[in-house]
């Protein structure tokens, strides 16, 4: 059901009785009882009607109930057009799972009669169509909020999602452990790109966008945001200020800490200077990698184009764009960077963060460094 981007709840010249209005006009009435709004199915009259059953009921004790019309699908679009601040990506993926997955499947259910049998039948259902635990967990999240929402309207008394026990969850699969890259690989990552390049049929020369991601591990996005204004040369540093999305726009990036200043090693700096002499497009608001159009470089052929046909030219099996992030962290690992720093280059919003996600290869150096030490004379 179409529902208004205006959710501002409205009065009536009944106290207690308020609506926010639909796209198409209609209204969607609620009445406050009990320190909370309670939808209410039906209009103005109905929710007159439903105050004097539910203030009837408060004076015999009784604690109020569902509307037995409302519906997950009506739910659903009030909590979708609730959520004011999602990132245009997520808002798609949302809408998309509501409208796919979610109101095929609960859309004529009563919000107060889905349980948490329903709840862990769809995941069940979702892990025999051999999808990610990932997946399905982001597809729980549009169900849980509108179940959240309804608690919060009154429509529940409690939200099934918060009784599902850790065996309901969606089963992880084993994490497919990060590929150590060599100093050979990446070389030969590099040089198979710079090939590519030089074929007739070539497209783009994705041999910049690749060298600075293996030099400072920021993520595709944030690669592919940077400006030439957001590169500084003499000062040997870049600043990521901003990020291209997959919906082809720029965005802030993905948290406040990914806002940061990178150091560039000198080799990378004399390349950027190099780069940027060729460079058609180097004004300082010019993408640094940008298409034959002068937009940004879509994540996709970054991805495919760019990285996967050099990595099988290179003939380096089962990596993905992310890798060569990982790739940077270790490197920056063996060579002594702390948590500290490298949580700070990576754009982690804490060291925690980083000694997480790389503790295998913390506990490697600590462990190598205390052998060393050991051994010594």
């Amino acid at each position: 059901m179409p529902m208004s981007n205006d959710t501002r709840r409205r009065k009536t010249r009944y106290p207690g009785v308020s609506y926010r209005q639909r796209k198409d006009g209609s209204r969607r009435y609620s009445v406050y009882h009990g320190g909370r709004y309670l939808l209410v199915a039906g209009g103005e009259q109905e929710a007159l009607v439903k105050q004097g059953q539910l203030r009837d009921g408060a004076s015999r004790g009784e604690t109020p109930v569902a509307p037995a019309k409302v519906t997950f699908a009506v739910v659903a679009e009030h909590w979708f057009a609730s959520k004011h601040r999602l990132r245009p990506y997520t808002r798609i993926n949302y809408r998309a799972t509501l409208d796919r997955i979610l109101i095929p499947r609960f859309g004529a259910k009563k919000i107060a009669a889905i349980t948490k049998a329903d709840i862990v039948g769809l995941i069940y259902d979702l892990e025999k169509q051999g999808l990610a635990a990932t997946t399905i967990t982001d597809y729980m999240k549009p169900l849980c909020g509108t179940l959240k929402y309804a608690v919060e309207e009154g429509l529940i008394t409690a939200n099934p999602c918060s009784r599902l026990s850790r065996d309901d969850r969606p089963r992880a699969q084993s994490r497919k452990a990060d590929h150590v890259w060599s100093d050979e690989e990446m070389a030969a990552l590099i040089a198979a790109a710079e090939y590519l390049a030089r074929r007739p049929e070539a497209r783009a020369d994705y041999t910049p966008l690749l060298r600075v991601a293996l030099a400072t591990g920021l993520r595709l996005g944030e690669l592919l945001g940077l400006q030439w204004g957001d590169v500084d040369l003499p000062a040997g540093e870049l600043h990521v200020r901003r990020q291209w999305t997959r919906l082809g726009e720029y965005a802030e990036p993905k948290t406040k800490a990914a806002l940061r200043r990178v150091p560039l090693s000198a080799d990378v700096v004399k390349y950027l200077a190099e780069f940027k002499l060729r460079s058609t497009q180097s004004n300082d608001g010019d993408p640094l990698f940008a298409s034959k159009l002068g937009r940004p470089l879509t994540h996709r052929n970054a991805s495919r184009r760019g990285f996967e046909k050099a990595a099988e030219h290179a003939e380096i099996e089962g990596v993905s764009f992310h890798d060569m992030r990982h790739a940077f962290a270790s490197r920056m690992i063996d060579r002594g960077i702390s948590s500290t720093v490298l949580a700070k280059i990576l754009g982690h919003e804490s060291s925690t963060i980083t000694e997480r996600r790389y503790i295998h290869l913390f506990d490697r150096q600590r462990t190598d460094d205390a052998v060393r030490e050991a051994m010594a004379w």
